[in-house]
């Protein structure tokens, strides 16, 4: 082993039987009462946050922590951090650690923004010396102008994460631990913060948390999922988030679904309106997308195959790029490895913290007429439609061929980021879309009273 491996290999983070225990009392007296009269009976329940959790995480590993709100995802990184104690067990790390935990952690809200870098970059081990040569590099990667000399307590979430950021981007760490903090910034912030952990991650250490399977598929090596606070598993990313994705579709499938009495004669289809030839005439964000991932994270319980999935033009060929209000055809390509008698294809175009921004699937328009697939029998799902505007930025296409109805299905295969389309020049000034419009005026109705 060379003396580069040995080093790749050496282990930074160690843990062994974790766990952070939290006292719940129901009412402010057994507090007083747990300290005069607790070598009786305990007044409190006993919540553990994270339990039994054991893991090793080595030099120059990017490491995903997933889980759903309240699995102990952030508490873990508290332990980790060393700002909780555990309740058992222990944790050891090696090098100096820089951690974006929660919004406005480690800063003053009555302090300025620059008093805030001091006291922050001296808690992660800076000298005054040290900060004052580096204070320049931190202003300029915040870019928040003005608002340096300002107390943080005037500060949107936005300047927040851009502030806490900068100081951990400039604080030579060795492992840098980052809890969901930048779903907060905007477009060029967050573009800015991956550029930075890209090139971060070729010499230190990353812990990161997100509720975007898509990014932590994309961003880390290993992925420790965590549920009821304890680890359930701990592998591979892309075959992680999969298992993880299919826990979530399997938990909202157990779910009872609405019931309406009657609910076959109160679906219809409106009929499809006309495409809209947008006043503005002019083309705005140029949409540029990626070829077919057939690598992507995937899940299902199998008997099809999605070999395909691309943007045509009506009718024709797949193009690589278009811009929006133009009419696109998806089309979601594939196979059965069994007979299927229900077929439904569906997708959803995601934004880049996951976050659903338009979708369809095949159930309403086809539920009348829908085609039996034999086995090793090719099918392919299209869709036509007028593709909205979309802010800058980068969106991922997921879809899926289930069998089944609306309320009650199988997931067959399910891929996520099966396209990445990538949005430049968007005239979207607010929000997430901007819809063609055939018509925009202001009429002036004369003179009032």
């Amino acid at each position: 082993m060379t003396a580069g491996q040995e080093q790749s290999a050496e282990i930074v983070i160690t843990a062994r039987n974790l766990g952070k225990m939290f006292r719940l009392y129901d009412r402010r007296r057994h507090r007083l009462n747990q300290l005069l009269f607790g070598w009786r009976r305990n007044y409190y329940e006993e919540f553990w946050a994270v339990r039994d959790c054991g893991f090793d995480i080595r030099r120059g590993e990017t490491v995903g922590i997933l889980g759903v709100n309240g699995a102990g995802k952030s508490t873990l990184l508290q332990l980790v951090c060393g700002v909780l104690r555990p309740s058992t067990g222990y944790v050891n790390v090696s090098g100096r650690i820089a951690a974006l935990l929660s919004l406005g952690a480690g800063f003053h809200p009555q302090f300025t923004g620059r008093e805030n870098v001091y006291l922050n970059a001296s808690a992660l081990g800076l000298s005054r010396q040290e900060i004052e040569n580096r204070f320049e590099r931190i202003a300029e990667f915040a870019d928040i102008g003005e608002f340096m000399d300002l107390p943080v307590k005037l500060y949107s979430s936005g300047m927040y994460a851009r502030l806490a950021f900068a100081v951990c981007a400039n604080v030579d760490a060795d492992i840098l631990i980052v809890d969901e903090i930048l779903s907060v910034g905007d477009n060029v912030f967050a573009q800015k913060c991956q550029r930075y952990l890209n090139r971060f991650r070729e010499h230190g250490t990353v812990l990161f948390v997100s509720h975007s399977t898509a990014m932590v598929a994309s961003l880390c090596d290993r992925v420790l999922w965590l549920e009821h606070g304890r680890l359930r598993e701990h592998g591979a990313a892309a075959e992680v988030c999969a298992h993880y994705l299919a826990s979530l579709s399997d938990a909202d499938e157990d779910r009872p679904a609405f019931h309406v009495e009657n609910a076959d004669g109160r679906w219809w289809a409106p009929p499809a309106p006309p495409l809209l030839s947008d006043v503005r005439r002019h083309k705005a964000g140029r949409i540029v997308i990626s070829e077919f991932d057939p690598f992507a994270p995937f899940h299902g319980y199998g008997g099809a195959v999605i070999d395909d999935v691309a943007l045509h033009v009506p009718g024709g060929c797949r193009i690589s790029e278009m811009s929006g209000g133009d009419e696109v055809e998806l089309r979601i390509a594939g196979h059965a490895t069994r007979e299927i008698g229900e077929p439904m294809v569906g997708f959803i175009l995601r934004d880049r913290y996951g976050q659903g921004v338009f979708g369809d699937n095949s159930y309403v328009h086809c539920r009348n007429s829908l085609p039996s697939i034999a086995v090793d029998e090719g099918f392919e799902g299209v869709f036509r439609f007028q593709m909205p505007w979309l802010a800058d930025g980068n969106y991922s296409v997921t879809v899926a061929f289930v069998e089944g109805t609306q309320d009650d299905h199988t997931h067959l295969h399910w891929i996520e980021d099966s396209l990445i389309l990538n949005v430049a020049g968007s005239r979207v000034a607010r929000g997430i879309v901007a819809l063609p419009a055939s018509d925009i005026r202001i009429e002036v109705a004369g003179a009032v009273g």
